[in-house]
């Protein structure tokens, strides 16, 4: 068996395990017993991403003491953004994607995590954390937006079938000071999913509020 086969087993059982809901202390400690083999096997799969890290001088167990972190590590954005095409499993893919919503990764990261966003499989009912995994890609690009990223940022929050993923690359959009932006706002305001359609009519609420006083500013 394979490490990436293991893992997968693993995130099986012990997401079997929590959707039980555990009801006595066997159950706890059997739940307990797979979240640490689970985390082990991932920090295995890891180990590459940290070892890289360690030679421009940071020291890492897992990705996501960077996420968890307060420390700046502009030195690691480099080997981050290298190893998100990686095939990780995708709670390691996640944490690199979340260490990249840093301002020491804008302009560096972004073709990287656009792409990386293209390749992932579209929202399932089915499988619940696949919003999430891809709604982190958007909440990255909000943080790391660069004017280049226009056309692109527009094509993902027009196309429906990333569903509500698209609300991180909505605020993303909003930075970028341009007249498409405003129409491709009022086009999603009209969007088949409500959570995008608010989204879209907040931030346009917001841009009409912040004209006004802009205006007001202005008068004499």
């Amino acid at each position: 068996m394979t490490l990436e086969e293991e893992i997968e087993l693993l995130d099986k059982a012990f997401g079997d395990l929590v959707r039980k809901s555990p009801k006595n202390p066997a159950d706890m400690e059997e739940m307990e017993s797979m979240r640490i083999l689970r985390m082990n096997a991932l920090l295995q799969q890891g180990r590459p991403l940290a070892d890289e890290v360690l030679e421009v001088g940071i020291e890492i167990k897992s990705v996501w003491d960077f996420v968890n972190s307060d420390e700046k590590y502009p030195e690691a954005i480099p080997v981050l953004i290298k190893h998100l095409s990686r095939p990780y499993h995708r709670a390691i893919k996640e944490g690199i994607v979340r260490a990249l919503a840093v301002k020491a990764a804008k302009g560096l990261a972004n073709k990287a995590v656009i792409e990386e966003y293209q390749r992932l499989p579209k929202e399932d009912p089915e499988r619940p954390w696949i919003r999430d995994f891809r709604w982190a890609f958007g909440n990255t690009m909000s943080v790391i937006v660069a004017k280049d990223d226009l056309d692109e940022l527009i094509e993902i929050v027009t196309d429906e079938s990333n569903g509500e993923s698209r609300t991180g690359f909505i605020e993303a959009l909003a930075k970028i000071k341009s007249p498409k932006v405003i129409e491709v706002l009022h086009q999603l305001e009209n969007d088949k999913n409500q959570i995008v359609a608010d989204r879209a009519k907040k931030i346009l609420a917001k841009k009409t509020k912040a004209a006004e006083r802009k205006t007001r500013k202005k008068k004499p």
